[in-house]
């Protein structure tokens, strides 16, 4: 055989197998150019990093676990049933410019898993933001109580409020109606 034949072959299986392994490494599998580390277990109060923003209420975290914020609802983005919803695409960045890659702790209140397997947590960043509450207090969320996990709704109605009276955010830039259920939803301003 040709003797460059053989080192071309060499230098392709070379390149197919390392590219295999680098993306095929135990507990950490790659998705949307994110690492994941599944090694890594989530313990309440404990810092752990936010891998990505999924949307303004829902993380992932760096070991590939989603986590849902209790008390708060943000528009919708991605719902099938429905279109964009207005300041969807800002709540998801604000989000995102929050706690994208920062270390977070997490504090549960009553549920620790929804229906879905995302854990429910209270967000804190290092400094001791309350993710959740300033979400709502600079109108990129609404305050939204779903029961037993309701410790901290005094706190977070009452954000909703000073931003609803102030016109922060979605509050001052759509139009927000009620669904028969009673959550509230965005629409753009007619």
């Amino acid at each position: 055989m040709n003797k460059k034949l053989v080192s071309l072959v060499l230098g392709v299986l070379l390149i197919v197998f390392s590219v295999y392994f680098k993306n095929h490494q135990p507990n950490q599998p790659k998705v949307a150019g994110v690492v994941y580390d599944k090694s890594i277990k989530v313990e309440y109060g404990v810092p752990i990093k936010v891998a990505e923003v999924i949307d303004g209420d829902t993380i992932v975290l760096i070991n590939g676990d989603h986590l849902r914020y209790i008390g708060i609802d943000t528009p919708e983005e991605f719902d099938e049933r429905k279109p964009v919803q207005c300041f969807a695409k800002e709540a998801a960045e604000k989000n995102r410019e929050l706690v994208e890659g920062k270390m977070v702790k997490i504090y549960k209140d009553v549920t620790a898993q929804d229906r879905y397997g995302r854990w429910l947590g209270f967000i804190y960043l290092e400094d001791g933001t309350f993710v959740n509450k300033e979400m709502i207090a600079q109108g990129y969320a609404f305050a939204y109580n779903y029961a037993p996990d309701i410790s901290k709704s005094g706190e977070l109605m009452a954000a909703e409020a000073n931003a609803r009276t102030n016109k922060l955010g979605l509050w001052g830039a759509c139009l927000v109606t009620s669904e028969k259920s009673g959550r509230e939803q965005t629409n753009p301003l007619e």
